[in-house]
């Protein structure tokens, strides 16, 4: 599926580019190469494609891993932009993580934002939302881990918040520099996929934030929607409604709860997906086998936990319509996988 967006503003690029080169090192290589240059850069959006083999040519031209990890210090924080209004006008960390995961293609087309619940604690899993380059990836994973962090510091008006954060890939050369977010555990991974999940404590959740302000976060709100609205317009209705139903809680996974979030009836989403010969049923169906896959070969989490996860009833539901349509029992699947990843 392409990205709901084939176009984005070039300011993550664009800083990146400025801190390079304030270090003596040109960018115009890197650019030509994806197509760009400099001038193009002050246009108000260019495309995404351009944009992701920009960032692998710099990491690569330049020998920085660091890049993902600077352009999140490079972010302003306040409630100038999308991120920060619903963040710091929310209550506290759990609405604001719930807040936000719907939202976050309009933030950053190219990660996709899950948030669940675990004892309390909340874990927001942040991965790509479509294959791009690897090194890409990583610039774009590792700016929103600490921008986002910058900003649950700026939201709760504290130097340091307890945060455990899982990075899928191996340890990087400047993996020291996150020691400067005291209370921050870092860990690394050995390879797969790129993903990185972020938990954050149940006491930390709940702590109301200085400056929630119910009229902010409900305007944010109301122009994220729209904003929603006027992109579904320009896809057809499955690709956005497959797109929501990623990325919000599996709880709220209800037809009602994806047609207010469009702000559409019910009955309107119906009648749009039955043109295009599909049902919200069969969508949501699709999207909870994809999510079963992703934990099963991504994840320890045991088998009935993915089952209550994704809404099945029981383990032995889960594992027949699993079954039913890949061939395997969940648990053979998840072996399989092992085996081809261990080669």
């Amino acid at each position: 599926m392409p990205f709901l967006l084939d176009s984005v503003n070039p300011r993550h690029l664009v800083a990146l580019v400025d801190y390079l080169e304030d270090q003596g090192f040109s960018c115009v290589p890197a650019l030509r190469t994806a197509g760009l240059t400099r001038a193009m850069l002050q246009q108000a959006r260019v495309p995404i494609a351009s944009v992701l083999m920009a960032m692998q040519e710099l990491v690569q031209s330049s020998g920085r891993s660091d890049l993902g990890f600077v352009r999140g210090l490079l972010t302003q924080m306040g409630t100038g932009d999308l991120a920060g209004q619903l963040l710091v006008s929310a209550n506290n960390l759990r609405e604001a993580l719930i807040n936000l995961a719907p939202y976050m293609s309009l933030i950053s087309p190219v990660i996709r934002m899950q948030v669940h619940e675990v004892a309390g604690d909340c874990i927001a899993e942040w991965t790509v939302a479509q294959p791009m380059p690897y090194d890409a990836c990583v610039v774009a994973l590792e700016t929103v881990v600490v921008a986002f962090h910058r900003h649950v510091l700026f939201a709760l008006q504290e130097r340091d918040v307890p945060c455990q954060v899982d990075f899928s890939w191996s340890a990087p050369a400047h993996a020291a520099r996150y020691r400067q977010f005291r209370g921050m555990e870092v860990r690394f991974g050995g390879g797969g996929d790129p993903r990185v999940t972020m938990r954050y404590p149940a006491d930390v959740v709940v702590r109301p934030l200085p400056m929630a302000d119910a009229r902010t976060l409900r305007d944010a709100d109301r122009a994220a929607q729209e904003h929603l609205q006027e992109i579904a317009r320009s896809h057809n209705f499955a690709e956005w409604v497959r797109h929501v139903l990623l990325h919000v809680e599996e709880q709220l996974l209800t037809q009602d709860s994806v047609a207010r979030l469009l702000r559409v009836s019910s009955k309107t989403l119906s009648r749009h997906l039955a043109k295009e010969n599909t049902r919200f049923g069969t969508i949501a169906q699709q999207v909870r086998e994809e999510r079963a896959r992703d934990l099963l070969a991504q994840s320890a989490m045991p088998v009935g936990d993915i089952a209550l996860k994704l809404g099945y009833a029981t383990l032995a539901n889960f594992s027949r319509s699993f079954k039913a349509s890949t061939g395997l029992t969940p648990s053979e699947f998840r072996a399989k996988a092992r085996s081809e990843d261990a080669r």
